[in-house]
């Protein structure tokens, strides 16, 4: 299933900024943003937003050991 344009949920940035590189080192492009909910709260969370193959992305951030907490799509 190819997903495109979405956004991958991590744990903090560390692991949104590790993501990012290595997405980008394997010719996926992505952007780091803060998470918020719906109330608006920011919390620590990031996310990446990828735009491409979202299937290949949440692959190779979880074979790299970064847990995907969820995927939302991005509308453009």
């Amino acid at each position: 299933m190819i997903l495109q344009s979405v956004y991958i949920n991590v744990s903090s940035v560390t692991n949104a900024m590790r993501g990012k590189n290595l997405l980008e080192r394997n010719g996926i492009r992505g952007d780091i943003h803060r998470a918020v909910d719906e109330q608006g709260n920011n919390g620590c969370g990031y996310r990446i937003r990828v735009r491409g193959d979202g299937q290949q992305a949440i692959d190779l951030l979880k074979a790299a050991g970064i847990r995907v907490l969820g995927v939302t799509d991005a509308a453009e």
